[in-house]
């Protein structure tokens, strides 16, 4: 199919005619309006070499106007955009750019360009000098990199419809406004920041309040932003509000914010109690992948309190298939990058439908998760689901978080491992005894832990994610 217009244009260029002059972004290291964002996409666009519709183009851009301008002038020329996270090192950037066939890396040298020479285009050479990957088709917007991948990079091939579907199915469930002020602390190149950061200033012109990086002297720049900002919409980070909820005084929220949502990882009961406490706001769950976008939303701001996800997002029917969720939707990605295997087995991702290896059941019309699918350990013929235990140590008095995962043992059988980070202020001589005797109270014997560690946070990779592979490597007490 080719594409004669393109809808994500199409919506910015109506924010242009009636916001032009509005500002879009601001933040402590500048400002642009509609207008400027547009002049810019339109002068990197004309600058850009000569590709056929439908090329790969990676983009790698910090958030604020360069992440926007440069997704807009891709989508001028009618190229797919593989979105690579600004923080990882340039040389990792190419490899995964290279390995799924882009043809250049659009790099941005600074957040705030004044011209379009501040975002280049930098030519790729494929890894294999034969291969010459085809053109996507042109109705593709972006191509999202999976999270959490340690190997081989894959990518999530995403349709411009699909896009703006998840876009308005959001912005319809958490009830967004035309004036809403979002604070874009997450990274714009992840899915989550796309959808629920991105697309709304593009679509529909809501302002972005981009925050400066948190340095040692001022480690909560986001709020500080925030607060500056007249922030209404807060999208963050379970891990950022335990962060922000550990320091004896935190900083004060905006006056104006309205709606905390929270994704990427499980929110804990006791944070989002906490977070109630101290702000004066609850905190809303936010379930979704890359592969389909928004899933449950937690419209009273109280599931994480009950430990469930809230109901499925407008437009998404959710299946148990074997009690793995299944996600129907609009916003469902095509496929792969490259193509999964047919001999692998059924397929996880098509146009429509979406396996996500979760398990789940539903509690009074609410999601809960149960765990992963591939994360079950096999305790001499008896399964453990990681979660399950994860609960259990949570409950016990003293532990801020809890990662539980299989290893294997001095004998070369698998164990339970559980990987605990003690409260800060907690002085309650957490140890490996009292831990095993608070799950054996609580949990049948082949699923209570056989080692612990203690560790001062959990190790969460780039998307605030537990990073498994870290905690694998850990170095083991007992």
């Amino acid at each position: 199919m080719t594409v004669t217009h393109d809808p994500i244009l199409e919506a910015f260029a109506s924010v242009v005619r009636h916001r032009g002059q509005d500002w879009l972004i601001v933040g402590p290291q500048g400002q642009a309006t509609v207008e400027q964002v547009d002049a810019l996409a339109r002068a990197v666009a004309a600058a850009a070499p000569r590709h056929p519709p439908g090329t790969l183009m990676a983009l790698a851009a910090p958030n604020g106007p360069a992440f926007l301008a440069g997704l807009l002038a891709l989508r001028h020329r009618r190229w797919p955009a593989l979105l690579l996270d600004s923080r990882t090192p340039v040389v990792e950037q190419r490899r995964a750019a290279q390995s799924l066939g882009a043809a250049a890396l659009l790099a941005a040298h600074t957040p705030w360009p004044s011209q379009a020479t501040d975002l280049t285009f930098a030519p790729l050479a494929p890894l294999d000098s034969a291969a010459h990957p085809s053109p996507l088709d042109e109705a593709v917007a972006v191509v999202k990199l999976t999270s959490g991948s340690t190997g081989t990079p894959r990518g999530i091939v995403t349709s411009v419809a699909a896009l703006l579907a998840d876009e308005a199915a959001l912005t319809a469930t958490m009830g967004l406004r035309p004036d809403d002020r979002i604070l874009a602390a997450v990274p714009l190149s992840h899915s989550y920041g796309l959808s629920s950061i991105a697309l709304p200033a593009v679509v529909r012109g809501m302002r972005l309040v981009v925050p400066a990086p948190d340095s040692p002297s001022r480690p909560f720049g986001a709020m500080t932003a925030a607060r500056d900002g007249g922030v209404t919409f807060l999208p963050t980070a379970p891990a950022y509000l335990q962060a922000l909820l550990r320091v004896s005084s935190p900083p004060p929220a905006p006056a104006e914010l309205r709606l905390v949502i929270a994704a990427g990882a499980p929110l804990r009961a006791a944070t989002a109690r906490r977070f109630r406490e101290v702000f004066g706001q609850p905190v809303h769950i936010f379930y979704g992948a890359s592969e389909c976008g928004g899933i449950t939303f937690d419209r009273q701001g109280d599931a994480a309190e009950r430990g469930t996800l809230g109901e499925p997002v407008e437009g998404v029917r959710i299946a148990l298939e074997q009690n793995m969720v299944v996600v129907h939707s609009p916003a469902v990605a095509t496929g792969y990058l490259p193509a999964e295997d047919p001999a692998e087995g059924p397929p996880r991702l098509a146009e429509g439908f979406f396996r996500t290896g979760d398990l789940g059941r539903f509690r009074d019309g609410e999601l809960e998760l149960l765990g992963r699918a591939d994360a079950v350990i096999n305790i001499k013929g008896k399964k453990v689901q990681p979660r399950e235990v994860e609960r259990v140590v949570h409950r016990l008095p003293g532990v801020e978080e809890a990662a539980v995962l299989g290893v294997c043992g001095g004998n070369g059988n698998p164990l339970v491992r559980a990987v605990v980070a003690p409260l800060p202020s907690a002085d309650n001589g957490l140890h490996y005894e009292r831990v095993v005797a608070w799950c054996r109270q609580h949990l049948a014997e082949h699923k209570v832990p056989r080692s612990v560690l203690f560790v001062p946070r959990l190790p969460r990779n780039a998307r605030g994610k537990v990073d498994r592979a870290a905690l694998a490597a850990l170095t083991p007490q007992r």
